[in-house]
Protein backbone atom coordinates (compact mmCIF):
# COMPACT_ATOMS: atom_id res chain seq x y z
CA UNK A 1 0.00 0.00 0.00
CA UNK A 2 1.29 3.62 -0.85
CA UNK A 3 0.42 6.18 1.13
CA UNK A 4 1.19 10.56 1.00
CA UNK A 5 1.52 11.97 4.21
CA UNK A 6 1.91 15.91 4.73
CA UNK A 7 3.47 16.50 8.34
CA UNK A 8 4.76 20.18 9.18
CA UNK A 9 4.41 21.04 5.78
CA UNK A 10 6.16 18.58 4.13
CA UNK A 11 4.92 15.55 1.49
CA UNK A 12 6.33 11.97 1.99
CA UNK A 13 5.55 9.40 -0.01
CA UNK A 14 5.62 5.79 2.29
CA UNK A 15 5.30 2.52 0.79
CA UNK A 16 4.85 -1.10 3.31
CA UNK A 17 8.28 -2.40 3.88
CA UNK A 18 10.13 0.44 1.85
CA UNK A 19 11.70 4.10 3.08
CA UNK A 20 9.82 7.06 3.37
CA UNK A 21 10.49 9.22 0.34
CA UNK A 22 10.26 12.94 0.21
CA UNK A 23 8.36 14.66 -2.72
CA UNK A 24 9.86 17.96 -3.02
CA UNK A 25 8.42 20.87 -5.33
CA UNK A 26 11.21 22.61 -7.57
CA UNK A 27 9.19 25.58 -7.99
CA UNK A 28 9.01 26.12 -3.89
CA UNK A 29 13.03 25.46 -4.38
CA UNK A 30 13.70 27.95 -6.82
CA UNK A 31 11.00 30.43 -5.91
CA UNK A 32 13.27 30.30 -2.15
CA UNK A 33 16.54 30.26 -3.91
CA UNK A 34 15.52 33.52 -5.76
CA UNK A 35 14.02 35.06 -2.48
CA UNK A 36 17.46 34.32 -0.93
CA UNK A 37 19.50 35.64 -3.94
CA UNK A 38 17.83 38.62 -3.98
CA UNK A 39 18.14 39.65 -0.48
CA UNK A 40 21.07 38.64 -0.42
CA UNK A 41 22.10 41.29 -3.49
CA UNK A 42 20.22 43.60 -1.91
CA UNK A 43 21.87 43.36 1.80
CA UNK A 44 24.04 46.41 1.49
CA UNK A 45 21.25 48.53 1.31
CA UNK A 46 20.46 47.90 5.00
CA UNK A 47 23.77 47.16 6.36
CA UNK A 48 24.47 49.18 9.40
CA UNK A 49 27.00 52.43 9.14
CA UNK A 50 28.72 54.41 11.53
CA UNK A 51 27.41 57.56 10.40
CA UNK A 52 25.04 59.05 8.31
CA UNK A 53 26.73 61.38 5.39
CA UNK A 54 25.70 63.03 2.09
CA UNK A 55 22.32 65.26 1.38
CA UNK A 56 20.15 62.74 1.64
CA UNK A 57 20.95 59.79 4.41
CA UNK A 58 21.50 56.10 3.27
CA UNK A 59 18.71 54.66 5.89
CA UNK A 60 15.98 57.32 3.90
CA UNK A 61 16.99 56.21 0.72
CA UNK A 62 16.94 52.36 1.21
CA UNK A 63 15.50 51.55 4.35
CA UNK A 64 16.40 50.92 7.48
CA UNK A 65 15.20 47.10 7.75
CA UNK A 66 15.59 44.76 4.98
CA UNK A 67 12.17 42.53 4.79
CA UNK A 68 11.68 39.24 6.33
CA UNK A 69 12.32 35.95 4.60
CA UNK A 70 9.99 33.75 2.97
CA UNK A 71 8.20 31.73 5.33
CA UNK A 72 9.07 27.74 4.73
CA UNK A 73 6.97 26.14 1.65
CA UNK A 74 3.98 24.09 2.70
CA UNK A 75 2.42 21.28 1.49
CA UNK A 76 -1.71 21.93 2.27
CA UNK A 77 -3.28 18.61 0.20
CA UNK A 78 -1.99 16.30 -1.96
CA UNK A 79 -3.34 12.89 -3.83
CA UNK A 80 -2.68 10.46 -6.12
CA UNK A 81 -3.12 10.90 -10.03
CA UNK A 82 -4.45 8.41 -12.32
CA UNK A 83 -1.98 6.08 -11.26
CA UNK A 84 0.29 5.48 -8.23
CA UNK A 85 3.50 7.14 -10.09
CA UNK A 86 1.41 10.45 -10.21
CA UNK A 87 0.77 13.05 -7.31
CA UNK A 88 -0.91 16.04 -7.13
CA UNK A 89 -0.23 18.53 -4.35
CA UNK A 90 -1.46 21.72 -3.62
CA UNK A 91 1.61 23.90 -1.95
CA UNK A 92 2.36 27.65 -0.57
CA UNK A 93 4.91 29.51 -1.01
CA UNK A 94 4.89 32.87 0.64
CA UNK A 95 1.64 34.60 -0.24
CA UNK A 96 0.67 32.49 -2.92
CA UNK A 97 -0.89 29.23 -3.61
CA UNK A 98 -0.43 26.72 -6.24
CA UNK A 99 -2.11 23.36 -7.87
CA UNK A 100 0.83 20.78 -8.99
CA UNK A 101 1.24 17.60 -10.53
CA UNK A 102 4.41 15.60 -10.09
CA UNK A 103 5.74 12.26 -12.21
CA UNK A 104 7.57 10.50 -9.71
CA UNK A 105 9.09 8.36 -12.14
CA UNK A 106 10.76 11.28 -13.77
CA UNK A 107 11.18 13.64 -11.39
CA UNK A 108 9.41 16.15 -13.26
CA UNK A 109 6.65 18.52 -11.63
CA UNK A 110 4.09 20.15 -13.65
CA UNK A 111 2.53 23.87 -12.22
CA UNK A 112 -1.06 23.67 -13.30
CA UNK A 113 -1.85 27.10 -11.60
CA UNK A 114 -0.85 29.44 -8.67
CA UNK A 115 -2.74 32.26 -7.69
CA UNK A 116 -2.05 35.25 -4.72
CA UNK A 117 -4.16 35.06 -1.54
CA UNK A 118 -6.29 31.56 -2.40
CA UNK A 119 -7.36 29.08 0.24
CA UNK A 120 -7.81 25.46 -1.05
CA UNK A 121 -9.90 23.58 1.81
CA UNK A 122 -9.57 19.89 0.06
CA UNK A 123 -8.31 18.07 -3.44
CA UNK A 124 -9.44 14.90 -4.63
CA UNK A 125 -8.78 13.27 -8.19
CA UNK A 126 -11.83 11.88 -10.03
CA UNK A 127 -10.39 8.98 -11.79
CA UNK A 128 -13.46 7.78 -13.37
CA UNK A 129 -13.78 11.10 -14.96
CA UNK A 130 -10.18 12.29 -14.74
CA UNK A 131 -11.06 15.43 -13.34
CA UNK A 132 -9.72 17.32 -10.28
CA UNK A 133 -12.05 18.43 -7.55
CA UNK A 134 -10.81 21.46 -5.27
CA UNK A 135 -12.47 23.72 -2.52
CA UNK A 136 -11.39 26.76 -3.06
CA UNK A 137 -12.45 29.40 -0.47
CA UNK A 138 -13.83 32.79 -1.49
CA UNK A 139 -13.55 36.42 -0.19
CA UNK A 140 -16.67 36.21 2.10
CA UNK A 141 -15.45 33.58 4.21
CA UNK A 142 -17.74 30.61 2.60
CA UNK A 143 -15.99 28.17 0.37
CA UNK A 144 -17.21 26.08 -2.56
CA UNK A 145 -16.72 22.89 -5.05
CA UNK A 146 -14.73 23.87 -8.28
CA UNK A 147 -14.00 21.10 -10.78
CA UNK A 148 -10.81 21.14 -12.75
CA UNK A 149 -9.57 19.11 -15.78
CA UNK A 150 -6.06 17.53 -15.04
CA UNK A 151 -4.29 20.30 -16.63
CA UNK A 152 -5.88 22.54 -13.75
CA UNK A 153 -8.45 24.71 -16.28
CA UNK A 154 -11.54 25.30 -14.61
CA UNK A 155 -14.38 23.71 -15.18
CA UNK A 156 -17.10 25.51 -13.31
CA UNK A 157 -18.16 25.73 -9.61
CA UNK A 158 -20.77 22.94 -8.37
CA UNK A 159 -21.42 23.96 -5.19
CA UNK A 160 -22.43 27.49 -3.79
CA UNK A 161 -24.61 29.72 -1.34
CA UNK A 162 -23.57 30.63 2.04
CA UNK A 163 -21.99 27.60 3.53
CA UNK A 164 -17.91 26.04 3.42
CA UNK A 165 -18.06 22.92 1.45
CA UNK A 166 -14.62 21.37 1.85
CA UNK A 167 -12.48 17.99 1.66
CA UNK A 168 -14.23 16.37 -1.26
CA UNK A 169 -13.61 12.69 -1.40
CA UNK A 170 -14.69 10.39 -4.91
CA UNK A 171 -17.73 8.12 -3.90
CA UNK A 172 -15.79 4.42 -5.48
CA UNK A 173 -17.32 3.51 -9.14
CA UNK A 174 -19.64 6.78 -9.40
CA UNK A 175 -18.41 8.87 -12.80
CA UNK A 176 -19.16 12.00 -11.16
CA UNK A 177 -20.33 11.43 -7.20
CA UNK A 178 -18.83 12.83 -4.23
CA UNK A 179 -19.11 13.14 -0.73
CA UNK A 180 -17.70 16.65 1.31
CA UNK A 181 -18.63 18.30 4.41
CA UNK A 182 -20.67 21.55 5.17
CA UNK A 183 -20.84 23.72 7.23
CA UNK A 184 -23.91 26.49 7.19
CA UNK A 185 -22.69 30.30 8.10
CA UNK A 186 -24.22 32.88 9.80
CA UNK A 187 -24.17 36.54 9.04
CA UNK A 188 -24.13 40.07 10.63
CA UNK A 189 -27.96 41.03 9.82
CA UNK A 190 -26.77 44.43 9.39
CA UNK A 191 -23.30 44.82 7.86
CA UNK A 192 -23.72 41.33 6.38
CA UNK A 193 -19.94 40.05 7.42
CA UNK A 194 -19.63 36.49 8.68
CA UNK A 195 -20.09 35.60 12.44
CA UNK A 196 -20.12 31.96 12.95
CA UNK A 197 -19.78 28.94 11.30
CA UNK A 198 -22.61 25.57 12.05
CA UNK A 199 -21.65 22.31 12.61
CA UNK A 200 -20.12 20.26 9.81
CA UNK A 201 -22.63 18.02 8.12
CA UNK A 202 -21.86 15.07 5.27
CA UNK A 203 -23.28 15.12 2.05
CA UNK A 204 -23.12 13.24 -1.11
CA UNK A 205 -23.33 14.99 -4.61
CA UNK A 206 -23.33 14.09 -8.59
CA UNK A 207 -21.96 16.93 -10.10
CA UNK A 208 -23.60 16.25 -13.58
CA UNK A 209 -26.81 15.13 -12.62
CA UNK A 210 -27.51 17.88 -9.71
CA UNK A 211 -28.26 15.51 -7.21
CA UNK A 212 -27.75 16.33 -3.74
CA UNK A 213 -28.05 14.54 -0.64
CA UNK A 214 -27.54 15.00 2.91
CA UNK A 215 -25.99 12.10 4.75
CA UNK A 216 -25.40 13.26 8.17
CA UNK A 217 -26.74 16.30 9.97
CA UNK A 218 -26.27 15.81 13.61
CA UNK A 219 -26.03 19.72 15.89
CA UNK A 220 -23.90 17.90 18.53
CA UNK A 221 -21.11 16.58 16.24
CA UNK A 222 -18.79 17.67 13.89
CA UNK A 223 -18.37 14.82 10.85
CA UNK A 224 -15.41 15.47 8.91
CA UNK A 225 -13.31 14.09 6.05
CA UNK A 226 -15.95 11.66 5.14
CA UNK A 227 -15.09 8.27 2.98
CA UNK A 228 -17.80 5.89 1.33
CA UNK A 229 -16.77 2.04 1.26
CA UNK A 230 -17.19 -0.05 -1.77
CA UNK A 231 -19.91 -2.08 0.36
CA UNK A 232 -21.29 1.67 1.15
CA UNK A 233 -19.88 1.80 4.92
CA UNK A 234 -19.70 5.22 5.38
CA UNK A 235 -16.20 6.82 7.23
CA UNK A 236 -15.67 9.76 8.72
CA UNK A 237 -14.20 11.58 12.06
CA UNK A 238 -16.62 12.74 14.61
CA UNK A 239 -15.62 15.27 17.19
CA UNK A 240 -18.45 17.24 19.26
CA UNK A 241 -19.37 20.84 18.03
CA UNK A 242 -17.27 23.29 19.36
CA UNK A 243 -19.85 26.09 20.93
CA UNK A 244 -18.65 29.91 21.50
CA UNK A 245 -17.02 30.93 24.27
CA UNK A 246 -20.44 32.71 25.98
CA UNK A 247 -22.08 29.24 25.70
CA UNK A 248 -19.80 27.28 27.45
CA UNK A 249 -21.07 26.49 30.90
CA UNK A 250 -18.68 26.82 33.65
CA UNK A 251 -16.05 28.71 31.60
CA UNK A 252 -16.06 31.61 33.90
CA UNK A 253 -15.46 29.89 37.56
CA UNK A 254 -13.08 27.63 35.66
CA UNK A 255 -11.03 30.48 34.94
CA UNK A 256 -11.33 31.76 38.40
CA UNK A 257 -9.94 28.77 40.17
CA UNK A 258 -7.10 28.44 37.42
CA UNK A 259 -6.25 32.22 37.65
CA UNK A 260 -3.09 31.37 40.53
CA UNK A 261 -2.00 28.87 38.77
CA UNK A 262 -1.53 30.59 35.96
CA UNK A 263 -0.29 33.13 37.47
CA UNK A 264 2.41 31.31 39.15
CA UNK A 265 3.21 29.78 35.92
CA UNK A 266 3.58 33.32 34.21
CA UNK A 267 5.77 34.27 37.25
CA UNK A 268 8.37 31.57 36.82
CA UNK A 269 8.49 31.15 33.26
CA UNK A 270 9.36 35.01 33.66
CA UNK A 271 11.79 34.01 36.27
CA UNK A 272 13.00 30.92 34.21
CA UNK A 273 14.01 33.23 30.51
CA UNK A 274 15.78 35.56 33.09
CA UNK A 275 17.88 32.97 34.39
CA UNK A 276 18.71 31.07 31.12
CA UNK A 277 19.65 33.82 29.41
CA UNK A 278 21.90 35.79 32.16
CA UNK A 279 22.27 32.61 34.78
CA UNK A 280 22.95 30.27 31.56
CA UNK A 281 21.01 27.62 33.33
CA UNK A 282 17.46 26.93 33.60
CA UNK A 283 16.00 26.95 36.95
CA UNK A 284 13.66 23.90 35.51
CA UNK A 285 15.79 20.61 35.51
CA UNK A 286 15.25 18.14 32.26
CA UNK A 287 12.95 15.70 34.58
CA UNK A 288 13.99 13.04 32.20
CA UNK A 289 13.92 12.27 28.62
CA UNK A 290 11.62 13.82 26.27
CA UNK A 291 10.39 13.46 22.70
CA UNK A 292 11.21 16.39 20.51
CA UNK A 293 8.05 17.29 18.84
CA UNK A 294 6.68 17.61 22.54
CA UNK A 295 9.45 19.98 24.14
CA UNK A 296 8.63 22.91 22.87
CA UNK A 297 5.60 24.96 22.48
CA UNK A 298 5.51 25.06 18.55
CA UNK A 299 2.63 27.74 17.83
CA UNK A 300 -0.67 27.06 16.37
CA UNK A 301 -2.19 24.40 13.26
CA UNK A 302 -5.31 24.92 11.36
CA UNK A 303 -6.86 21.14 11.08
CA UNK A 304 -9.81 19.90 9.67
CA UNK A 305 -11.66 23.90 10.11
CA UNK A 306 -10.24 24.23 14.11
CA UNK A 307 -7.30 25.52 15.23
CA UNK A 308 -4.59 22.93 17.54
CA UNK A 309 -3.01 24.94 19.97
CA UNK A 310 0.16 22.51 20.18
CA UNK A 311 1.21 23.22 24.00
CA UNK A 312 -2.29 21.36 25.24
CA UNK A 313 -0.50 18.73 23.55
CA UNK A 314 2.00 18.53 26.25
CA UNK A 315 0.12 20.11 29.11
CA UNK A 316 -3.68 18.54 28.30
CA UNK A 317 -4.32 15.49 29.53
CA UNK A 318 -7.23 14.87 27.52
CA UNK A 319 -4.71 14.77 24.03
CA UNK A 320 -2.08 12.42 26.43
CA UNK A 321 0.30 13.27 23.66
CA UNK A 322 -1.65 13.25 20.46
CA UNK A 323 -2.66 16.08 18.72
CA UNK A 324 -5.71 16.02 18.93
CA UNK A 325 -7.91 15.12 22.24
CA UNK A 326 -9.57 11.45 22.50
CA UNK A 327 -13.13 13.09 21.88
CA UNK A 328 -11.66 13.45 17.39
CA UNK A 329 -13.06 9.61 17.02
CA UNK A 330 -12.71 7.54 13.70
CA UNK A 331 -16.31 6.10 12.93
CA UNK A 332 -17.61 3.90 10.56
CA UNK A 333 -21.35 3.27 9.82
CA UNK A 334 -22.28 -0.04 7.83
CA UNK A 335 -25.65 0.15 5.59
CA UNK A 336 -28.43 0.16 8.06
CA UNK A 337 -26.47 -0.03 11.20
CA UNK A 338 -25.39 2.52 13.93
CA UNK A 339 -22.16 4.49 13.95
CA UNK A 340 -18.95 2.60 15.12
CA UNK A 341 -16.06 4.08 17.30
CA UNK A 342 -12.94 2.28 15.15
CA UNK A 343 -10.28 5.00 17.58
CA UNK A 344 -9.87 7.59 19.24
CA UNK A 345 -7.50 10.90 18.88
CA UNK A 346 -7.32 10.75 15.16
CA UNK A 347 -6.25 13.68 13.35
CA UNK A 348 -6.23 12.63 9.33
CA UNK A 349 -7.05 8.92 7.80
CA UNK A 350 -8.03 7.88 4.68
CA UNK A 351 -9.45 4.30 2.91
CA UNK A 352 -8.32 2.17 0.85
CA UNK A 353 -9.64 -0.02 -1.93
CA UNK A 354 -9.28 -3.44 -0.02
CA UNK A 355 -11.14 -1.73 3.51
CA UNK A 356 -8.02 -0.91 5.07
CA UNK A 357 -7.51 2.16 6.78
CA UNK A 358 -4.95 4.30 7.88
CA UNK A 359 -4.89 6.78 10.19
CA UNK A 360 -2.71 8.81 12.35
CA UNK A 361 -2.96 10.37 16.12
CA UNK A 362 -0.74 13.32 14.64
CA UNK A 363 2.78 11.86 14.87
CA UNK A 364 1.81 7.46 14.26
CA UNK A 365 0.60 6.75 10.86
CA UNK A 366 -0.63 2.76 11.09
CA UNK A 367 -2.86 0.61 9.08
CA UNK A 368 -5.81 -0.96 10.70
CA UNK A 369 -7.44 -4.72 8.82
CA UNK A 370 -10.26 -5.51 10.73
CA UNK A 371 -9.04 -4.55 13.94
CA UNK A 372 -5.74 -5.34 13.41
CA UNK A 373 -3.13 -2.46 13.51
CA UNK A 374 0.40 -2.00 11.88
CA UNK A 375 2.72 0.76 11.82
CA UNK A 376 3.02 2.49 8.63
CA UNK A 377 5.53 5.15 9.86
CA UNK A 378 5.91 8.04 12.42
CA UNK A 379 5.93 11.40 11.86
CA UNK A 380 5.77 15.07 13.82
CA UNK A 381 2.57 17.20 13.25
CA UNK A 382 0.99 14.84 10.96
CA UNK A 383 -1.73 16.68 9.17
CA UNK A 384 -2.72 14.54 6.02
CA UNK A 385 -2.87 11.30 4.88
CA UNK A 386 -4.26 9.92 1.45
CA UNK A 387 -3.79 5.96 -0.23
CA UNK A 388 -3.18 5.18 -3.62
CA UNK A 389 -6.33 3.65 -5.29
Amino acid sequence: MLALIIAKGELWLHGEGSTPRQIASTFAREVVERDERSRRNTSWKHAPREQATGVIPANALWGSQQSAPLAPPKMLHACFGADARTVYYVLRVGEATGLFRQHLDEAREVRLFHKSDIAVHGLAYNAEDRRLVLSIGLADGTAQLEVYDEEGTLKGAVTGGDSVDAAPAMVPGAASALLFQSSGVARHPERGHLTAVAHATLCRLDYRSGQLETLVDDAAFDFVSPRLGVDGTLYAIRRPVEKPVHERAGTALMDTLLMPVRLLKAVFGYLNFFSTIYGKEPLRSAGGPRTPELDQDLGRLWLHGRMIELRRVRDDPQYAGNLVPASWELVRRPPGRQWQIVARHVAAFDLAPDGALVHTNGYDVVTWRDGVITPLGRHELVEAVRVAA
